[in-house]
């Protein structure tokens, strides 16, 4: 209902000014024909004369109006994943919108509001071409899932085992610890209300090419969310999982000033931000239980413990950028932003935290050149150095000896050189080629994983080729093709690629009364360089010895083809449809304590998405509308049948994994003019979210929606 009322204030308003313009041109213009056969007067030069700016009449155009009505909800179930932006529960809404387009000055205006989580405001004033206030205020509700905790309760062997006695006495039965879900929140609904506020105000020297920009933005999110954590560890009993209710209340805040300037051939800009992150919710308390090595000593104290903290942050950056357009073709541009990243952690219990810092600075050149209309060459270069700092010792009360040892970060340099060739023979064709290389460097790392060092490659350098074509043979088709090839010396990760090729195809046709649509991508990945480790026994001192290579592949499919239709002069059909598809081919450890628990394994996940529109003037009062979709969702993550003992194999992990979704939505809409200045809008919308897994069914739910409403403009 907004966005067609904003439609018809923003595009059939001025139109009918224009044509109301029109037809009293046509009229003069036909008085002055009439007028033609008598005898001309004579004109002055005083009669000619060009009127100056500021004699010249220009006439404002005001513009205003609202809208009153109500929006019905009706759920059954969850209704959360159903529809997942948006209170679930009835609410009465309203806008309302002014604009005044004057010569030398805008006022607009505009505001709509659903309930107190769900509105959106604009404010625009515009002064004399020097001064620019724009204020923006909107919200929105995002429904959260609620997980199940796994039922029943099992036991495991615990690690601290006891030391056999020597012999011939027998050896003690091995200790079992117990683990335990707690499922400590309710059937509620979770959800958080995101709002965003943003204010920006432009300042330009009346005479002088200089402007001065000042921004603020301020981020919120309120409501409660399911809070997972684990008291768990592979000594001692009880090991427990934890659900329970949180309440947040985030906010984040942030200033900018900023300047820039035409100074000749050179244009200079500056922009500095200053982002500030509050948690004002108390951090979260459990009761964890007592902790010990693998010999049995004590090493973790119980009591209350402070756990899953959003430690609050300041953000500085400082950023210059120049831009310069150069003779005979040629454009450069550079710019460099330095900014840092400010841990204020408010543990009391852990020292060491706060005031820890990331520091990350951006250097950046582009150069175009352009010697004809045929040919263009682009070269850009981009360098990235990040640095940790004022990082000391951590110690935690939680603990018997409280100075702990914590693995320090890695800090990095990253290069990236893009050069970008396209050649144009026809206004029908171009080609485009380009080369991307990235150049990673890494320190604090090591081949084996240690309590100090990362086990991660020092480098990684990636290649990228590509070569892009567009082509328009006939009226009305246009179709373009891309194909790239990739390469990297040292994947970084088991998901990173050691080669990869993607091929993308876009075809668009438009003729008369129908068009058509189609689209693909094809993606192959293979990395024969997976790194694994397995971790020797004694467990104390920790040993890691590196696992045979292994391999993984991924394919990735995707395809959509959409097609509409206009059989009548007031009707238009659509239809499209979507196909995407991945999966990935890997081998699997079950456990890093002992060789033997490989399995090969598959993660697929695949879907179909239909959807028919039709849109239908009944009337020259009454616009009729419907929307339908389907879609279909299937994932899954199967390994091979492997007996790795008497007591454990991959059984059953495929029925547990599978998830099998069914997300169906209808729309109708109708809406009537009564007059030029008073409508009327009828919306009517179901969404309904079916897991087929009994496992995940939690969410399961549909959502009835019926909006009514009525507008005015005047």
């Amino acid at each position: 209902m907004k966005r067609s009322l904003h439609l018809a204030s923003t595009i059939i308003s001025p139109l009918i000014f224009l044509l109301l313009t029109a037809v009293g041109v046509a009229a003069a213009e036909q008085e002055l024909w009439e007028a033609a056969q008598e005898p001309d007067p004579p004109v002055s030069a005083a009669d000619i004369a060009v009127r100056s700016e500021d004699e010249r009449q220009v006439e404002a155009l005001e513009q205003k109006g609202g809208s009153l009505g109500y929006s019905f909800v009706i759920r059954d179930g969850h209704g959360g994943r159903a529809h997942e932006y948006g209170l679930l529960r009835s609410s009465r809404s309203g806008g309302l919108f002014y604009r005044n387009l004057e010569k030398d000055s805008n006022l607009e205006l505009e505001g709509y509001f659903l309930n107190q989580d769900d509105y959106h405001g604009d404010l625009l004033v515009v002064y004399g071409g020097d001064y620019r206030l724009h204020l923006r205020t909107e919200s929105l509700f995002h429904n959260l899932d609620r997980e199940l905790l796994f039922t029943p309760a099992f036991q495991l062997f615990r690690a601290d085992q006891p030391a056999p006695p020597p012999p011939p006495l027998p050896a003690p039965a091995p200790l079992l610890a117990d683990y335990l879900s707690s499922q400590q929140d309710g059937s509620g609904d979770y959800g958080v209300s995101v709002t965003r506020d943003r204010a920006d105000f432009r300042y330009r020297l009346h005479n002088y090419p200089l402007h001065l920009n000042l921004g603020y933005w301020r981020l919120v999110k309120e409501g409660t969310v399911q809070q997972r954590f684990a008291d768990a560890s592979f000594e001692g009993t009880p090991n427990t999982v934890y659900a329970v209710p949180r309440a947040i209340d985030r906010r984040t805040h942030e200033g900018r000033l900023g300047l820039d300037a035409h100074l000749g051939p050179v244009d200079l800009s500056y922009d500095f931000r200053i982002r500030v992150f509050d948690d004002r919710k108390p951090i979260p308390v459990a009761n964890f239980v007592a902790r010990n090595d693998l010999d049995g000593n004590p090493v973790r104290v119980e009591g209350l413990q402070q756990h899953s903290e959003d430690p609050d942050s300041r953000f500085i950056s400082h950023a210059v950028k120049l831009h310069t357009s150069l003779s005979g073709g040629l454009v450069g541009s550079g710019s460099y932003s330095m900014e840092e990243r400010e841990n204020l952690s408010r543990l009391s219990d852990t020292t060491g935290v706060k005031h820890a810092r990331v520091k990350l600075q951006n250097a950046a050149g582009d150069l175009v050149y352009t010697p004809s209309k045929e040919y263009s060459l682009a070269l850009k270069y981009r360098r990235q150095e990040l640095d940790h700092r004022n990082r000391g010792p951590v110690a935690s009360n939680n603990f018997l000896v409280p100075l702990q040892p914590v693995k320090p970060p890695i800090d990095s340099t990253k290069d990236l050189i893009i050069t970008t060739l396209s050649y144009r023979p026809r206004h029908d064709l171009s080609l485009t080629g380009e080369y991307r290389g990235e150049f990673l460097k890494r320190n604090n790392v090591s081949e084996l994983p240690a309590l100090t060092t990362w086990a991660l490659p020092d480098n990684s350098d990636t290649h990228t080729g590509s070569l892009s074509l567009y082509y328009r043979p006939v009226k009305g088709l246009r179709s373009s093709a891309n194909y790239s090839y990739a390469t990297t010396n040292h994947p970084s990760y088991g998901a990173s690629f050691q080669e990869r090729h993607e091929g993308k195809l876009l075809v668009t046709y438009t003729r008369n009364s129908w068009g058509a649509t189609a689209s693909a991508v094809i993606r192959r990945e293979w990395n024969d360089e997976v790194e694994h480790f397995l971790i020797d026994f004694p467990l104390e001192p920790l040993v890691f010895v590196r696992y045979p290579l292994l391999s993984r592949e991924r394919r990735t499919e995707n395809s959509s083809l959409g097609v509409w239709f206009a059989p009548l002069a007031k009707l238009t059909l659509a239809g499209n449809y979507a196909y995407l598809q991945s999966r990935a081919d890997q081998a699997v450890l079950f456990t890093v304590f002992a060789p033997g628990s490989e399995a090969a394994a598959r993660f697929s996940s695949r879907s179909h998405v239909f959807g028919l529109n039709a849109t239908y003037q009944a009337h020259e009062k009454l616009d009729l509308s419907l929307m339908l979709q389907h879609v279909f969702a299937d994932s899954a993550f199967e390994p091979r049948d492997t007996v790795f003992s008497a007591t454990s194999d991959t059984q059953g992990i495929r029925e547990i994994t599978r998830q099998r979704s069914l997300i169906s939505a209808m729309s109708a809409r109708g809406e009537y003019r009564f007059t030029g200045e008073v409508s009327g809008l009828m919306d009517y919308s179901v969404r309904n979210y079916n897991e087929k897994n009994p496992a995940y069914s939690e969410g399961n739910g549909t959502v009835h929606t019926i909006v009514a409403s009525v507008a005015a403009k005047w």
